[in-house]
């Protein structure tokens, strides 16, 4: 059986680290990098998923069973709706796609970030990742945060499992039971005490976890 793994935005093919190495005893495993954002052009979920399936099909997989994490747990549902018998188990953790819920507070500090860009003034908002990037990776990474996948995301039928740090602040947990609701039947495991990358803080728990869903 072949694994595919889908790291977070700015991972890269070693995110998984001893996960998936662990794994390439019983699978043939695959970590492909998707750039985050791409060099010198504008990227939409669909041209990320676009590449993901031109990958795939260079490696001569048309079945396989894919772990996602975060930025790339939207690119799997994106290529899960294009090409609904691609997966045969899914794995997300700390999956990202679902439009956060807001207090009145952040909502504010959006706002008034948002009016300041529109009036051309200086503003220290969004997060360090968006600061970080420049023009193009900027759009790019609009592109992706504000596509609501909740739609794609219900699409899915494979079996999917969920894997959550109770302590995750970019992904909350409350996440989690929102992909619950769009997709019935989805498993849910939370890890107490960890956070958005519990694939690794708690890594041995995670191999057992998903070793036991693909068996």
């Amino acid at each position: 059986m072949t694994l595919l793994f889908l790291h977070g935005w700015g991972g890269d093919a070693r995110s998984f680290a001893g996960v998936a190495d662990y794994f390439r005893r019983d699978y043939n495993v695959l970590t492909p990098a998707l750039p985050c954002p791409p060099a010198g052009v504008v990227y939409t979920l669909d041209d990320y998923a676009r590449d993901l399936w031109q990958y795939l099909r260079q490696q001569h997989v048309t079945r396989c069973a894919v772990i996602a994490h975060s930025f790339g747990a939207r690119v799997m549902a994106v290529l899960n709706a294009a090409h609904p018998d691609l997966f045969s188990k899914i794995v997300v953790t700390g999956g990202a796609g679902l439009p956060p819920r807001f207090n009145l507070w952040t909502w504010a500090k959006i706002r008034l970030h948002k009016l300041k860009r529109a009036l051309g003034l200086p503003s220290h908002g969004g997060s360090a990742d968006y600061r970080n990037l420049d023009d193009d990776g900027k759009a790019t990474f609009q592109n992706i945060i504000h596509r609501d996948l909740s739609a794609e995301i219900a699409q899915i039928k494979a079996p999917l499992l969920l894997i959550w740090g109770q302590r995750d602040t970019a992904t909350p947990v409350s996440m989690l039971r929102r992909w619950q609701k769009l997709v019935p039947g989805a498993v849910g495991i939370v890890y107490r005490e960890h956070g958005h990358f519990a694939y690794l803080t708690n890594q041995a728990r995670f191999i057992k976890d998903v070793r036991e869903w693909l068996a």
